[in-house]
Parts: structure tokens; sequence; C-alpha cells
């Protein structure tokens, strides 16, 4: 029955009950006919032009007719409501003011759709009316993935010049979805997170967003929010290609390598995906050469450590084992181990999987499972090629372990890799493996085990003062030799607020005697050896090493707190200082607002507001105290921050919070006596939500800062 089909704008009949031109026939017709859109039948048919449609429309219902495009849409309005929203309703809000905001509405008599944009928004809906068709339009441009990606890009650093060396030029491997803004957003993804010495890339997905996150320093960081249906299509496709992966096949994980030249450096990108529940979640891997690179002598090791590597290095045969998880920078110091070794008078042969870096005047090989080229039978080829150095990259079954353990007692100097946790503990795993005692005793030159932590910035590194430090923690320092001192980085702008820069290893090292080797031969168990070979100081303690790099300076006590064998302690008394800075610290629950101002009256004056609206006050004077606190853990639940200011301006702050921080969901609201179109627009491609300008008025700026709040969830 045609009485069943409903228009989208079914609103519209009561305006055109007494219009000749529509008449009830040709309504039923259109019925019949199940037109989506009573407004675009009537203009379609002739019956009625668009302006006395519009016309008519007007008169009826008292609300003024938009021409709606996308060019007059202010991105700031149409980014407060989402996608959903504006589909559900067919609405595009196209202009936001202090306290309303301008809506065009195929239905602007739609009260749910005016209360839910008012609740999202905070502001007060100007209804106006536009044709559905200009609105599906608009929306679907300004929606469309090409559309959302320039407007990323034109709040992101400009990539570098990055080439994809031996991309796949075979036109039928190429996805439709990836178009050239698409590459763009992925280089400027890849070339940020080369900029920042970050280690990996991972792109993860929710339910309606995906995160762009960086490891830089072993800690992941946000850098970028991406709608879900862009990561998950035109991104994950252009990573696809270009690391020659299959892009049809989205079930099942894929492994790829590729290189690229960034500026003038190349760089190997090895990448791996994995079906997930909502898409495919991308790890890119940044292979940098300058990792293989690093000599020996600035890995960061104690000048002990550095000795007794240094003995073991001129043996000319022997095996040293280098221990630790995933991701403790085993293969760096190995590939420094062998750029010190190697010389025009040795012969190198390496065994990789896989070879991540190459390496001058070393012969690198490439194993090989799927084709039988294990690490064992490259071994038992290597042996024939007259080596004087081997370096096998894992230790992974008996039989590799044997053989690596026979070229160590028949002229031949072997270095690999073990998993496991420490050095006393390797020869246990030697054993399980089912590598004889009488092996692993005569053969073992050297064991490492070691783990990465960061590195304190030397632009801000300070002494913990004395009535701070862990009473425990000095005491273990004196009584290892070292000065009963530590420090701390409270972050500037070298570092970004974080207190670190880089990385540097702490080692465990052990060096068999002759004694220690007789209780391996005879079946001593770990503790029996850890205690032998700690009274003969043949074994440096990773708690030894840890305070080491404590009391040099190079690290602070939050890292390497978990790596001291030492007698648990209460916690340092907490200053006047720190308690300031810890979340929450008024009580009572309520949202803390923080006020970033060089002007010290304009603080007091919002403090004033704010404060008498129920919400707790941080205080900042300027863009670096802000980001310091910020990044020591006292996270606010919304910042308003003024523009101009000494040392780091609210722009920059901004951009710290956004970029360094990866704090994409903190509301930001900026204040500034600049009434610019061109300021205000670039506070919002840096990621504020809102902006007011002085002078202003306290309930105005209540409303927005409860609006803000509201829309993060933070107030109901």
């Amino acid at each position: 029955m045609t009485d069943s089909w409903h228009f989208r704008d079914e609103w519209l009949l009561r305006a055109f009950s007494g219009v000749k031109a529509a008449t009830p026939q040709l309504i039923e017709q259109f019925r019949a006919e199940k037109k989506k859109h009573l407004s675009h039948a009537l203009i379609d048919s002739g019956a009625l032009t668009a302006g006395e449609f519009v016309k008519i429309a007007e008169q009826a219902f008292k609300v003024k007719y938009y021409p709606l495009s996308p060019e007059k849409v202010d991105k700031f309005a149409f980014s407060m409501v989402p996608e959903k929203i504006c589909r559900k309703y067919e609405i595009v809000p196209f202009e936001a003011g202090d306290s309303e905001i301008k809506v065009a509405m195929s239905d602007p008599t739609d009260l749910n759709a005016q209360a839910d944009v008012e609740a999202l928004t905070g502001r007060r809906l100007l209804p106006f009316f536009s044709l559905p068709r200009e609105i599906e339009s608009s929306l679907d441009q300004l929606f469309s993935a090409d559309t959302v990606i320039f407007d990323l890009l034109s709040r992101v650093e400009a990539p570098d010049d990055i080439m994809v060396m031996g991309e796949v030029k075979n036109e039928d491997a190429q996805d439709s979805t990836v178009t050239s803004p698409v590459i763009k957003l992925v280089n400027s993804i890849i070339s940020q997170a080369y900029r920042k010495h970050s280690s990996d890339i991972h792109i993860e997905h929710e339910e309606t967003t995906s995160h762009v996150r960086i490891r830089i320093d072993g800690e992941l960081k946000n850098i970028m929010k991406l709608p879900r249906h862009i990561a998950i299509g035109p991104v994950v496709s252009r990573i696809k290609i270009m690391s020659d992966l299959d892009v049809s096949n989205h079930m099942r994980p894929q492994d790829g390598r590729t290189k690229l030249r960034i500026g003038s450096a190349e760089v190997g990108l090895r990448v791996s995906t994995l079906p997930t529940s909502y898409g495919e979640k991308v790890v890119m891997r940044i292979l940098d050469q300058r990792a293989a690179e690093v000599p020996f002598e600035k890995l960061g090791f104690a000048p002990e450590v550095v000795a007794g590597l240094d003995k073991c290095m001129t043996s000319t045969q022997g095996i040293i084992l280098v221990t630790g998880p995933t991701g403790s920078g085993k293969t760096t110091t190995l590939y420094s181990i062998l750029n010190k070794c190697k010389n025009e008078t040795t012969n190198v042969v390496t065994a990789e999987d896989p070879i991540e870096y190459k390496l001058a005047g070393i012969n690198q090989v490439q194993v090989n499972e799927k084709q039988g080229l294990t690490f064992a039978a490259v071994l038992r080829s290597v042996l024939r090629q007259d080596p004087d150095i081997i370096m096998v990259g894992e230790i992974r079954d008996r039989e590799t372990a044997d053989i690596a353990f026979q070229a160590a007692m028949t002229g031949h100097l072997v270095l690999s890799t073990l998993h496991t946790n420490d050095t006393i503990s390797t020869i246990g795993r030697l054993v399980d493996i089912g590598v004889d005692r009488f092996k692993i005793s005569p053969g073992l030159l050297a064991i490492t085990a070691q783990r990465l932590v960061r590195k304190l910035c030397p632009l801000c590194t300070e002494a913990v003062a004395e009535a701070d430090r862990d009473p425990a923690v000095t005491a273990a320092l004196a009584g290892h030799g070292f000065e009963p001192v530590y420090f701390h980085g409270f972050g500037c702008k070298n570092c970004e607020g974080s207190g670190y820069a880089g990385r540097t290893s702490i080692v465990e090292l052990f060096l068999p005697d002759a004694k220690i080797k007789e209780l391996i031969n005879a079946g001593a168990v770990s503790d029996e050896i850890k205690a032998a070979a700690i009274e003969s100081k043949c074994l440096r303690t990773i708690t030894s090493d840890a305070l080491w790099h404590l009391s040099t300076g190079q690290t602070d006590l939050a890292e390497v707190q978990s790596f001291l064998d030492i007698r648990k302690s209460a916690p340092a008394p907490v200053t006047q200082k720190a308690a300031s800075a810890q979340p929450g610290a008024a009580g009572g629950g309520k949202p803390v607002v923080m006020i970033v101002d060089d002007d010290p009256i304009m603080r007091m004056l919002l403090k004033k507001f704010i404060e008498a609206a129920g919400y707790q006050v941080r205080e900042a004077a300027d863009g670096e105290e802000a980001l310091t606190a910020i990044a020591s853990g006292a996270q606010p639940d919304l910042l308003v921050t003024d523009i101009n200011m000494p040392r780091l301006n609210g722009l920059d702050l901004v951009k710290g919070v956004r970029e360094t921080l990866g704090l994409l969901d903190l509301p930001i609201i900026m204040l500034t006596t600049e009434s610019s179109d061109k300021s205000q627009e670039l506070a919002f491609k840096l990621g504020a939500d809102d902006y007011i300008i002085k002078p202003f008025k306290g309930p105005l700026v209540i409303a927005r800062i409860t609006a803000a709040l509201r829309r993060a969830g933070k107030v109901k």
C-alpha cells in the first residue's frame, strides 16, 4: 500500500496542504514511486521551482533557508557533532558562536535533533532549513576520506621527503582507496616517528576511532587520532602496498618488509598486521641504520663491564652470550662488538633471522627455515668458510647450541643471544635445551644480561633533595662504594617535559673463572653458582650496575627500582611541591581546571569564577610550567591557557600536550586578546577545543568550561 511509504521530509506536508501544485493525487503518485524526499520530488517534477518551494517552507515554519555548501561550513562548528548524529538527523552545523550554534537541517522541527545537538555542544541551536540534497552532498564531501585526511594533514607537520625503494608498480596490486592524500598521511606518520627517534609505530582501532602511537624510549605515546573507517581502509591499504602484502586479505596475519629513503637516510620498515575485532592492527618496526653503528664505547656500559668485555674480545676462541628479553638492546650490543672486532685480518660471518641492518666488512647470511636454511645448517656451512668470528642471531635449539659451543672450542670467537632473565639462569637454560655441561664450561667466556632504561635529560637533571631520598637506596649506594646521591629530571623544552632523553643499558656481567667452571661441570644449582660467583667477584650483578647508573646521574630511581635487590623501605616523604603536583590534590573528586596565564591578576579572576562554579583549580605561570606539571602526572580535566606567554606560549603548549604527551582527549580552551580569524584557526588546527577572547564575562567562561567538561564526560 502506498500509505506505508513515508518521505524523509514528511513534515513538509503541512506546509503544502494549501498549495495547488502539490495535489493529493501527485503526492500519492510520489508515494507509489517511493520517492525519498517530497521536496525534491516536487522540484524535479516541475510542480514547484526551488525558489517557490523555499519561500513556502520559510513562511510555513518561520525558519530561514540556508543555501548550504561545504565551503560555507566552519570546521570548528562541524567538528562538534559526530558523523553518526549528522547523518541520523540530516543536519550540518555550519557556524558556532559563544553560546549558539547554527545548524542546517532538512527538518528544522525535529526536537530530538535539537536536544541532541545542544547536549553535545553546550550551545543553543539556531535552526536553518536546507534542501536534503544539499545536506547529503555536503555530508558526503565533508566526511569523505580525502577531505578528512586533508584536514588531518593541515594539523600535522609537513612530512619529510619519503621514497619507497622498489615499490610495486603493478596497477592490479594497487588498492583503489589509496590516493595521494593517504600517501601523504602515511608519510607524515612515518617521518614524524623517525624524527622523534621512535622504534615502532602502532595503528590500533576502537569502535569509532583509531589511534596512532609511537614507541619512544620504550614507552608508547599517542600522536594522532584517526576516524576508524580511514585507518582500517586506505591507511592500512597504503602500508600493505608499501610492504608488498596482500591488500585484499583482511582475515589472516601478514608480515612484510620495505625500504624507505627519508630525506638522505635509508631506513628499513618491518610491517606486521593482525586481524582484531575492529580491523587490522598494524605495527611497523623502524630499522634505523644508526642503531647498528653505535660505537661500543657509547653503549653506556660501566667501566668494569667495558673492561671485562674488552678482555673477552681479544680471545681467539670462546663464546659470549648476550641475554635479555625482546627489546632490551641485545642486537645493538652484538653489532657494536662486531664493529669493534672487525678488521682487515679477520673473517667475520653472521647468521641472522632476519638481517635487520647491513654491516660493512661483515658477511651476513639470512636464515630461512622454510627452505631448510636453519641456524644449525648455516653454522655448519659457515665453519667451512674459515671464519675467525661468528655471530649467531639466536640459540633456539640443541643442535644450534651444540655447534656454537663446538665452534667456540675449536678456534672461533662466537657471539650469540639467548632469552633468559639473568646470567646465571642461562646455564640452566642451556642444560634444559640439551647442551652437555662438559661443553658449556670450557667454551664459555662471558654472559651478559641487559635491560634498557631511559636516560635523564642532560639539560634538566638535578640531585634529589636529601630529605626526599629513600634511606634504603642511599644505604645501598654507599654499600656498593658509590656516592649516596641520585638524580631526577624535572622536565624542560629539550626533553619536551618528560625529564628523559634517550636510553641506556644496565648490564649484569658474568665472567666464569676456573672454580665456577668446576661447579658447572659438577652440576651445581643456580644458587650455588651465583653465591660462588659473587664471592670470587666473577659476577657484577644488575643491582650493582643499576646503582652505578643511578649514582652517575644517567637515570633515576623510577627507571631502576625494579632491578634493585635491596630492602624495601617506606616511600620517601612527599614534599609540598610534589603534593601540589598530584592529581586531585584538593580532594572531593571535583573536575580539575588548570589555568595557564603569565598575568597573576587574570589567574586570580579566573580562579574566583571557576571555584565559585564548584570546580578545583590549578595554576601555572607559563606553558613550560604547565607542560612540566602535566608530564609529571598532574593531569587536569580541562586546560584554560593564554596564547602570549614567556618561555613557552599557549600554541606550543597545546602542541606539546597533543603531540608530545599524547593527550588527545584533554579539553583545551584558548584565552587571548587576539580576535583575528587566523589566530583562532591556528589554535584549532593545533588541537584547541574552544576560544575565548578577552575581556570576557565570568558566566560566559563558566558556561564554556562546563560545556567542554560535559562533552568530555567529566560532568553530567
